[in-house]
Protein backbone atom coordinates (compact mmCIF):
# COMPACT_ATOMS: atom_id res chain seq x y z
CA UNK A 1 0.00 0.00 0.00
CA UNK A 2 2.69 2.52 1.20
CA UNK A 3 4.63 1.79 -2.24
CA UNK A 4 1.79 2.12 -4.53
CA UNK A 5 1.00 5.62 -2.62
CA UNK A 6 4.91 6.35 -3.04
CA UNK A 7 4.48 5.82 -6.88
CA UNK A 8 0.92 7.71 -7.04
CA UNK A 9 2.68 10.90 -6.04
CA UNK A 10 5.86 10.74 -7.74
CA UNK A 11 3.51 10.00 -11.25
CA UNK A 12 1.53 13.39 -10.07
CA UNK A 13 4.25 15.36 -9.22
CA UNK A 14 6.23 14.22 -12.81
CA UNK A 15 2.58 14.59 -14.40
CA UNK A 16 2.43 18.61 -13.15
CA UNK A 17 6.40 19.18 -13.56
CA UNK A 18 7.81 18.97 -10.02
CA UNK A 19 9.33 16.90 -8.36
CA UNK A 20 9.38 14.42 -5.01
CA UNK A 21 11.47 16.24 -2.27
CA UNK A 22 10.50 13.51 0.52
CA UNK A 23 7.49 11.58 1.39
CA UNK A 24 6.43 9.50 3.80
CA UNK A 25 3.21 7.25 4.76
CA UNK A 26 2.07 6.39 7.92
CA UNK A 27 -0.84 3.53 7.64
CA UNK A 28 -2.86 3.83 10.51
CA UNK A 29 -6.19 2.42 9.76
CA UNK A 30 -8.63 5.40 9.66
CA UNK A 31 -5.87 7.64 10.60
CA UNK A 32 -3.40 7.14 7.65
CA UNK A 33 -1.22 10.49 7.13
CA UNK A 34 0.27 11.31 3.71
CA UNK A 35 2.90 13.84 3.89
CA UNK A 36 4.70 15.00 0.77
CA UNK A 37 7.15 17.46 0.33
CA UNK A 38 7.34 18.90 -3.39
CA UNK A 39 10.23 20.75 -5.23
CA UNK A 40 10.58 21.98 -8.72
CA UNK A 41 13.57 24.52 -9.99
CA UNK A 42 11.70 27.55 -9.32
CA UNK A 43 10.08 28.57 -5.73
CA UNK A 44 7.50 26.01 -5.53
CA UNK A 45 4.24 27.91 -5.04
CA UNK A 46 1.17 27.67 -2.90
CA UNK A 47 -0.49 27.22 -6.28
CA UNK A 48 1.86 24.39 -6.73
CA UNK A 49 1.24 22.59 -3.33
CA UNK A 50 -3.19 22.73 -3.94
CA UNK A 51 -2.36 21.51 -7.32
CA UNK A 52 -0.35 18.48 -6.18
CA UNK A 53 -2.85 18.21 -3.30
CA UNK A 54 -6.00 17.85 -5.38
CA UNK A 55 -4.11 15.60 -7.89
CA UNK A 56 -2.77 12.98 -5.61
CA UNK A 57 -6.09 12.95 -3.74
CA UNK A 58 -8.07 12.16 -6.58
CA UNK A 59 -5.97 9.03 -7.47
CA UNK A 60 -5.84 7.89 -3.81
CA UNK A 61 -9.53 8.13 -3.94
CA UNK A 62 -9.80 6.09 -7.07
CA UNK A 63 -7.60 3.09 -5.41
CA UNK A 64 -10.40 3.09 -2.63
CA UNK A 65 -7.89 1.50 -0.45
CA UNK A 66 -8.47 4.15 2.07
CA UNK A 67 -11.52 4.69 3.61
CA UNK A 68 -9.79 7.84 5.81
CA UNK A 69 -6.55 10.03 5.28
CA UNK A 70 -4.89 13.27 6.08
CA UNK A 71 -2.92 14.23 3.04
CA UNK A 72 0.29 17.09 4.01
CA UNK A 73 1.57 18.83 1.22
CA UNK A 74 4.53 21.48 1.57
CA UNK A 75 7.75 22.43 -0.29
CA UNK A 76 10.85 21.86 1.37
CA UNK A 77 10.97 25.32 2.68
CA UNK A 78 13.94 28.12 3.36
CA UNK A 79 15.75 26.03 5.90
CA UNK A 80 15.85 22.96 3.06
CA UNK A 81 18.25 20.27 4.05
CA UNK A 82 21.17 20.05 1.20
CA UNK A 83 21.04 16.34 0.42
CA UNK A 84 23.64 15.90 -2.36
CA UNK A 85 26.25 17.76 -4.43
CA UNK A 86 23.51 18.11 -6.96
CA UNK A 87 21.65 19.86 -4.71
CA UNK A 88 25.09 22.06 -3.53
CA UNK A 89 25.19 22.94 -7.01
CA UNK A 90 21.45 24.02 -7.35
CA UNK A 91 22.06 26.43 -4.42
CA UNK A 92 25.51 28.38 -4.94
CA UNK A 93 25.33 31.43 -3.96
CA UNK A 94 22.87 30.98 -1.11
CA UNK A 95 23.57 31.46 2.42
CA UNK A 96 24.34 27.94 3.91
CA UNK A 97 24.97 26.49 7.14
CA UNK A 98 26.97 22.88 7.19
CA UNK A 99 27.87 21.16 10.38
CA UNK A 100 31.22 18.63 9.21
CA UNK A 101 33.64 16.40 10.76
CA UNK A 102 37.16 18.74 10.60
CA UNK A 103 40.35 16.92 12.29
CA UNK A 104 37.49 14.53 14.42
CA UNK A 105 35.37 17.67 15.60
CA UNK A 106 32.12 18.88 14.57
CA UNK A 107 32.19 22.01 13.26
CA UNK A 108 29.68 24.50 11.59
CA UNK A 109 30.52 27.18 9.18
CA UNK A 110 27.73 29.59 7.98
CA UNK A 111 27.94 31.40 5.20
CA UNK A 112 27.50 31.90 1.35
CA UNK A 113 27.75 29.08 -0.90
CA UNK A 114 30.87 30.21 -2.96
CA UNK A 115 31.34 27.12 -5.39
CA UNK A 116 31.04 23.52 -5.44
CA UNK A 117 33.61 20.66 -6.77
CA UNK A 118 32.77 16.88 -6.92
CA UNK A 119 34.37 16.39 -3.39
CA UNK A 120 34.27 19.80 -1.86
CA UNK A 121 32.51 22.79 -1.46
CA UNK A 122 33.56 26.36 -0.70
CA UNK A 123 31.70 28.94 1.86
CA UNK A 124 32.41 32.83 2.38
CA UNK A 125 32.12 32.85 6.23
CA UNK A 126 30.60 35.65 7.32
CA UNK A 127 32.17 34.70 10.67
CA UNK A 128 35.91 34.36 9.29
CA UNK A 129 35.90 36.65 6.61
CA UNK A 130 37.04 34.42 4.12
CA UNK A 131 36.71 31.16 1.97
CA UNK A 132 36.08 27.67 3.98
CA UNK A 133 36.77 24.79 1.79
CA UNK A 134 34.86 21.51 3.18
CA UNK A 135 35.21 17.80 1.75
CA UNK A 136 31.96 16.47 0.86
CA UNK A 137 32.24 13.31 2.55
CA UNK A 138 32.80 14.93 6.35
CA UNK A 139 29.72 16.85 6.13
CA UNK A 140 27.39 15.77 8.58
CA UNK A 141 24.34 17.84 8.06
CA UNK A 142 23.56 21.33 5.48
CA UNK A 143 21.09 23.03 4.90
CA UNK A 144 20.45 26.76 3.58
CA UNK A 145 20.01 29.41 6.07
CA UNK A 146 18.25 32.43 5.08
Amino acid sequence: MKDEIIRLAEETAKTLGLMIYESSVLLRGDNTRIVVKIDKLEPVSHLDCERFSRDLGKRIDEMEALPNYSLEVSSPGIKRKLRSIEEFRRFTGSPVKIVAEVNGERRAVKGRLVSVGDDRVTVFSDEEDREVTVEYKSIANANLDY
